[in-house]
């Protein structure tokens, strides 16, 4: 029964008070929305890059537009639009677009970003999760619009950077020198 304040300094702590250690990504999954706890990380992770995930439902593009207008009051890059649920294809081959059509080229187009994937609806996704075998390392037309989305992400929309200079790595640089000097 978290909420506001409270639930923002868990997250804060889970940010600060976990040693990461080498990534190249911190992705943090949130619920739709712009409340206390998504405010609260635009603060915390200040020039991060955001991807907006929504359904062909224009009910969950409005959503997700404000989310897009929160990430640029908040100074965050928005890298582009995942589009989920995007179609159901029957075992005869049928494709029906259960949720509608085109709500996450639409979010893309008023956002001025890319679409970077249209991910179908299969209940291997949820089957997989639940058995913690994510259909990325499966088969299927899911699987295969989550490994292109990633090698898209890496590759194009946000590549990795080199943090060499980042004041993370320098403050960790000083510490092992500092603990070296100690011995």
């Amino acid at each position: 029964m978290w909420r506001g304040l409270m639930l923002n300094r868990a997250v804060q702590h889970f940010l600060e008070d976990v040693r990461w250690g080498e990534m190249d990504y911190l992705i943090i999954d949130m619920p739709p929305g712009t409340g206390d706890v998504q405010m609260g990380l635009a603060r915390m992770l200040p020039r991060s890059e955001m991807v907006v995930v929504t359904t062909p439902a224009v009910s969950a593009q409005k959503v997700a537009v404000r989310a897009v207008s929160m990430a640029r009051r908040s100074h965050l890059r928005v890298a582009g639009v995942i589009e989920n649920m995007s179609t159901f294809t029957c075992d005869h081959g049928t494709s029906y677009p259960l949720f509608g059509t085109g709500g996450g080229q639409a979010l893309a187009t008023e956002a001025g970003v890319p679409l970077l994937a249209s991910i179908p609806l299969e209940s291997s996704v949820a089957a997989g999760g639940d058995a913690g075998e994510p259909i990325v390392l499966g088969e299927g037309p899911a699987a295969d619009a989550f490994r292109a989305l990633a090698d898209l992400i890496v590759t194009e929309a946000v590549p990795p950077v080199a943090m060499a200079g980042c004041s993370a790595r320098m403050l960790d640089a000083a510490v092992a020198a500092l603990d070296a000097a100690d011995l």
